[in-house]
């Protein structure tokens, strides 16, 4: 079994030609692959809702990203790989730790903990428009008309969706601050995962930085007292794995292969997707039913989606 979980993940996509690097339309591959990686993403929430009675956030949030770091460097060693341990890497994954998998992950459980779906939903998919920002002055990338606006187009689909959701009437200000500190913190994580991008073996540096970033929501939980009870239930354990292996594990090694092959810029905007997927697994697994609202959400989204991959990209770069 293991053996083919590995064969699966280790299967890489092929590489887009220079001039989809520049700018181009996503090959259909890549589009599979970052609507296979929203999915995963999106398939977080409802496991992260059920299993937070059972334990503190950030002390689940570390025991997350512990197992999905360790079983990515138990296939890297299964297969024979190596790691290029050298100070630079060692920083830069110590930076991605901290930035993608700790404030990442933390503002996710901590926000899921206090912040309304709405809410949450809008300020945790900010992260594309955060990360374009970043990108501009870190990565060079080209920055065009088409890509602000399905950005926008999307966005707005986005604070469409979450409209049903909204609490105005709390207090939610810690609850928000906790979502937006993880979507920047994805931002930037994105950004430095894109600098390291197929520069090495995939698995060794995931599991690396997954395990560190497990280690700064340690030290976190411990400087909140959130102390260490966790009610090892079935379900919670059921839980722990899905969110560790197909939900990151297998979600970051996907991610890492994608951004190796096409601009941060052009896949970012995959993540507005999120919502919609879970969206369609409330109405498959809990009978949940669309309003009128959440279907044009779904429509506005999937415009600004379609306005970056399908449009081509003949203007000039604005940035």
């Amino acid at each position: 079994m293991g053996g083919m979980v590995a064969i699966t993940m280790d299967v890489k996509l092929t590489k887009v030609t220079s001039s989809a690097m520049a700018g181009n339309s996503l090959s259909l591959q890549t589009v599979v692959g970052m609507v296979v990686v929203a999915f995963l993403w999106a398939i977080c929430f409802p496991f992260i809702v059920v299993g937070l009675p059972d334990a503190p956030p950030i002390l689940f949030a570390a025991l997350r990203a512990l197992l999905a770091g360790a079983f990515l460097i138990a296939i890297g060693m299964k297969l024979g790989r190596r790691f290029d341990c050298s100070f630079r890497r060692l920083v830069m994954l110590t930076l991605i730790g901290f930035s993608y998998t700790g404030m990442g992950l933390g503002g996710m459980f901590l926000g899921a903990g206090n912040v309304g779906p709405g809410v949450a939903t809008v300020l945790a998919n900010a992260q594309p428009l955060f990360a374009a920002i970043l990108s501009i002055f870190v990565l060079k990338e080209v920055v065009t008309v088409r890509l602000y606006l399905g950005l926008f187009i999307g966005f707005v689909g986005v604070v469409v969706l979450a409209l049903p959701d909204f609490d105005f009437g709390a207090d939610r200000f810690v609850g928000v601050l906790y979502v937006l500190v993880g979507a920047v913190g994805t931002a930037i994580g994105n950004v430095l995962l894109k600098l390291q991008a197929g520069e090495e073996d995939v698995y060794w540096p995931m599991g690396i930085q997954l395990i560190l970033g497990a280690a700064f929501l340690l030290v976190a939980s411990l400087l909140a007292g959130e102390g260490f009870e966790v009610d090892w239930t079935w379900s919670f354990s059921g839980v722990v794995f899905v969110l560790a292996v197909p939900a990151t594990a297998l979600m970051v090694v996907l991610w890492y292969e994608l951004l190796a092959r096409a601009p941060l810029n052009e896949l970012n905007p995959f993540t507005f997707l999120t919502p919609v997927f879970g969206l369609l697994i409330g109405a498959l697994f809990f009978d949940e039913i669309f309003s009128a609202v959440e279907i044009a959400g779904i429509v506005i989204t999937v415009l600004g989606l379609l306005v970056i991959v399908i449009v081509p990209n003949r203007e000039k770069r604005i940035v």
